[in-house]
């Protein structure tokens, strides 16, 4: 075919060539010998160099010489011009995103011979068979499965001639998945493989993996029947495309790479390992990549309580729900939000993580469609344009399908957050891709037992349970990630964080560092114990002084009766978050912190958010009277104290005192004080 191609010289296009066939100079020799008669017309395009090098080019064999020339669409030449040596190639990996997924087997075929390479397997054969090969053909290979070899092999020898028959036979009107083509070319496949779809492929990896030798057997049977497939549709597409550009009869390839039909040469004995394809019992980790113990969580955290819901978008469909307690888990599935959140509350969980969107977009007001900002902002959060850029599937937060869930999904997170409890958002489908187990839409009970080889007891383990409360314990499994610094945060404080594992994160920084929280009365003394703090190494910062700042800067002065009407204006307006991302930015980076003013519940939810198991929360109280004259003391009176301690303001530092973690009574001399704050600050980390 190339000794009849025009189309590598320069000054060829479609059209060029088709004049040069239909004049009839079908090849190189034709040229040649017509040359001197058409001198005028080819002379500025073509050379007797232009010839000499491409007849040597293809007496050395050298595809590389005509892949650099001609255009991509015009590679199939190639493979027609050294049949022998095109390799049709079909990958299978554990999922679709290359940030989380693995190859598991590569499967090639060459004139009639089938090869498999298997993950862990010696890959010197395949290599060499890359190495040999003029061109490579796939099916959607230049979007899958050859960005996947680049990754696992960076330095495999791939051939610059790669035919990607989903695009090659969309031009000759041969559109949608490869099976769906065999099906309209009539191509059956073998039974024992016909109906399997191509999500089937990382399951049977899954029970190889497990222990079920026959799978994997499946798996290399259905890898071969999409290299087999390629043959016959690359034929097909190769037939219509040649008399769709009208190629002259005499330059049209004969070949037909069906015909070489390859077929799968089982080993049968260990004799005869490496005079076929050995299935041998999977030798590597089976289950999870990772376990519960991996975690890292010391004996302190063995009586965690997490709390995961895979949420409904509506109280008539039930929501799983599960009591996660450290690798317990009891699953129910629940209604209304009060059954949800009375349920929750009897566990006195340390965290709850929600499957479902609890924010959104960034400028959007609301979930409807009708909302003005829609247009501008679109309908997707920063951590669903990560997920899906990682090729992980997840639905934008605000598509109409969507909309019901996460408006639910923020109530009752912002419910949660209201009583001191805090709230992760996950997505247990990216956490089960992490974790390398199957996802439920692939197999319940492949899945069950994931979560049972990660580490996690329960009735589940023995009883058929529903898929949402099986996403339960994998939301609940989500915040054990998070307490122990195997996590990545994804998304903007704007618009908050989905949690998903990280299983690189050493987790170091997330539980070495000190965070504390101060709460109490006025005058009880957080101001005398943060300050302590500070000359301990602490970065200290106090909500008040962000209420300070506003004020100066609307010319008002900052009293702690302006400070207090301020305080319940932002909470009211703009919310705690707000204050708290505001108050963050004047703190150093990694460094312990003392946070002084707590104020409300949800200032508690918030820290355990964002510093999980480091936070701890002191709460400072003192007899009224003490006080009282601490307050005279700072320049005060009585008056002003009896109002300032009545204000709305202070209504919830009672609560607060049942949320902390340690409670300081400050009633003695300085000296006992510190001591007892410093004694506290020192529990960090072990108030499991």
């Amino acid at each position: 075919m190339l000794q009849c191609t025009f189309r590598h010289l320069d000054g060829i296009g479609i059209k060029r060539e088709l004049n040069l066939w239909q004049s009839g100079i079908i090849s190189w020799d034709d040229l040649e010998s017509s040359q001197n008669k058409q001198l005028l017309l080819f002379e500025s395009a073509l050379g007797k160099s232009f010839l000499y090098y491409s007849k040597k080019a293809l007496e050395q064999e050298d595809s590389e010489y005509f892949a650099e020339r001609l255009p991509k669409r015009e590679y199939y030449r190639i493979a027609l011009t050294f049949p022998k040596e095109v390799l049709f190639l079909d990958i299978e990996t554990t999922g679709l995103s290359r940030y989380y997924d693995t190859i598991t087997i590569v499967g090639w075929s060459v004139d009639n011979n089938y090869s498999v390479l298997i993950k862990g397997n010696d890959d010197r054969e395949f290599r060499k068979a890359m190495l040999d090969a003029k061109a490579i053909v796939t099916f959607n290979g230049s979007l899958f499965d050859v960005p996947f070899l680049m990754q696992e092999f960076p330095d495999l020898n791939i051939p610059k001639c790669h035919i990607d028959l989903r695009f090659l036979a969309k031009s000759v009107d041969l559109s949608g998945g490869q099976k769906k083509i065999e099906k309209m070319l009539g191509l059956k496949r073998p039974k024992n493989i016909s109906e399997l779809q191509g999500e089937a492929a990382p399951l049977l990896w899954y029970r190889y993996r497990w222990g079920d030798t026959k799978a994997l057997k499946q798996l290399i049977s259905y890898n071969h029947a999409d290299v087999e497939g390629m043959k016959t549709i690359f034929d097909q597409v190769i037939e219509r495309l040649l008399i769709k550009r009208k190629v002259p009869l005499s330059a049209r390839s004969v070949q037909h790479f069906a015909k070489n039909k390859s077929k799968i040469k089982w080993a049968t004995s260990k004799s005869s390992y490496h005079k076929g394809i050995a299935i041998r019992p999977y030798s590597g980790k089976a289950g999870p990549i990772i376990t519960l113990q991996d975690l890292g969580l010391s004996e302190t955290w063995s009586h965690l309580q997490v709390v995961g819901i895979d949420l409904t978008g509506n109280e008539i469909r039930p929501s799983g729900w599960c009591h996660l307690n450290y690798n317990h888990a009891i699953t129910k599935r629940l209604g209304s939000d009060d059954e949800i959140v009375d349920e929750t509350l009897r566990t006195q969980p340390n965290l709850v993580s929600i499957d479902s969107p609890l924010s959104l977009p960034q400028g959007r007001t609301s979930v409807s469609d009708d909302d003005p900002n829609r247009d501008k902002y679109g309908i997707m959060r920063i951590c669903e344009r990560i997920l899906k850029k990682r090729g992980v599937n997840v639905y934008p937060s605000l598509i109409p399908s969507m909309q019901a869930l996460t408006a639910r999904g923020i109530k009752l997170a912002n419910r949660f957050r209201s009583m001191g409890i805090p709230v992760i958002e996950s997505y247990p489908g990216a956490a089960q891709d992490i974790m390398n187990i199957p996802r439920k839409r692939a197999s319940l009970d492949l899945l069950s037992k994931g979560l049972e080889q990660f580490g996690i007891e329960g009735d589940f383990t023995k009883l058929t349970i529903s898929h949402d409360e099986l996403d339960a314990i994998t939301s609940a499994v989500v915040g054990l990630f998070f307490w122990s610094g195997k996590f990545e945060f994804l998304g903007n404080d704007d618009e908050e964080y989905l949690i998903i594992p990280e299983l690189k994160n050493q987790s170091n920084g997330w539980t070495k560092r000190k965070v504390i929280g101060l709460s109490g009365p006025i005058a009880a003394g957080k101001t005398t114990a943060g300050t302590f703090l500070k000359s301990k190494g602490f970065s200290y910062a106090r909500y008040s002084t962000v209420l300070a700042n506003m004020l100066l800067e609307d010319g008002i002065n900052p009293s702690r009766q302006e400070l207090q009407k301020i305080g319940m204006k932002v909470n009211r307006e703009k919310g705690q978050r707000w204050l708290y991302r505001e108050l963050i930015k004047t703190l150093t980076k990694n460094s312990d912190i003392v946070i002084d003013g707590l104020r409300f519940a949800e200032d508690h939810a918030f820290l355990i958010e964002k510093f999980g198991p480091t936070f701890y929360h002191i709460h400072v109280t003192a007899p009224n009277n003490e006080c009282l004259k601490r307050y005279i003391a700072n320049g005060g009176n009585e008056d002003e104290f009896a109002e300032a301690i009545i204000h709305p303001v202070e209504a919830n530092v009672k609560k607060l005192s049942f949320l902390s973690h340690s409670i300081i009574n400050n009633t003695n001399r300085i000296e006992n004080f510190r001591t007892e704050t410093n004694k506290a600050a020192s529990q960090i980390n072990r108030k499991g």
